[in-house]
């Protein structure tokens, strides 16, 4: 079992439009689930795209389910959007529903029974002149602090939501201790395909849906930062409570990367003895736009 008193890693990234810290434990879990991937364009490039998020698996494979989801995810949706009249935020969605497809079919994903086992969250943004588009799937969330307050731009897809709650009863299923047929977490995930099997429906009248929510944001001087991390972070701290305490640290000059790092020691202490909060896969990004 991994050390749950230790960081396991940090990095700073940076061009000239943003720059970000990240931070990623395994806690007290046998496997580290949660993935990351941070693509900034260069000073050169034409297209201004940045492309940052955090990706949590679950279940069986899920270490390998986000990965794969944290290495696809960007290009496909450039790639849509490249190649048709699609708005961007319209190629995000197509591109993760078609992605989604794709992994059913993807053999380094399967097990030894041809089964794709598992599934992955997903909370991404991609930073594009003046604009934010953020993607979500699952309970990873993404906040910004604007003028010093926290700003939930995703809205966490639990079982528990009525929305969701209303399209897992209608698909057949119900929700039990907040977990969809008494089993999973989440309502909206990539993978997770025992519970996407009727033909009759589409992907966002499933169980499980596979339908992210893309919202936009436009950037101005009032956002002080974004921060996107895995629900090892929000079942521990408040979206308030994290922006103050970053905000606080900024104050004093600490390093972006060693914030993050000091995030998830914060979220480590207490762990609770019954329901092991704090042990969880913990990962975080927090960025702060450069002037535009």
């Amino acid at each position: 079992m991994a050390d749950r008193n230790s960081v396991d890693g940090s990095r700073i990234f940076a061009n000239d439009r943003v720059v970000l810290g990240c931070a990623w434990a395994q806690g007290g879990r046998d496997y580290m689930q949660d993935a990351f991937n941070i693509t900034l364009s260069s000073r050169t490039a034409d297209s201004h795209l940045d492309f940052f998020g955090v990706f949590d698996g679950h279940g069986p494979n899920g270490e390998n389910i986000s990965k794969f989801v944290a290495y696809k995810l960007c290009d496909a949706a450039v790639q849509q959007y490249n190649k048709t009249k699609q708005t961007f935020p319209q190629a995000i969605e197509t591109a993760c529903l078609l992605l989604d497809e794709e992994m059913r079919s993807t053999a380094m994903l399967m097990d030894e029974d041809g089964v794709v086992l598992g599934g992955s969250t997903c909370c991404v943004v991609w930073v594009k002149k003046k604009e934010i588009f953020s993607c979500n799937l699952g309970d990873s969330r993404f906040i910004l602090a604007y003028n010093g307050k926290a700003v939930a731009v995703t809205e966490d897809h639990k079982p528990n939501v009525h929305t969701e709650r209303v399209r897992i009863y209608q698909a057949g299923g119900h929700v039990d201790d907040m977990r969809v047929n008494g089993i999973l977490g989440v309502a909206r995930s990539f993978g997770d395909y025992m519970f996407k099997t009727q033909r009759n429906r589409g992907p966002h009248q499933q169980l499980v849906s596979s339908l992210p929510d893309i919202r936009t944001v436009e950037i101005d001087e009032h956002i002080n930062f974004l921060v996107l991390a895995s629900d090892g972070i929000w079942d521990m701290m408040s979206n308030q409570g994290t922006v103050d305490f970053i905000v606080n640290r900024m104050r004093n000059g600490v390093a972006l990367n060693e914030i993050c790092e000091q995030v998830i020691d914060n979220c480590r202490i207490p762990i609770d003895p019954v329901t092991g909060m704090g042990a969880d896969n913990m990962t975080i990004i927090i960025a702060v736009l450069r002037d535009q």
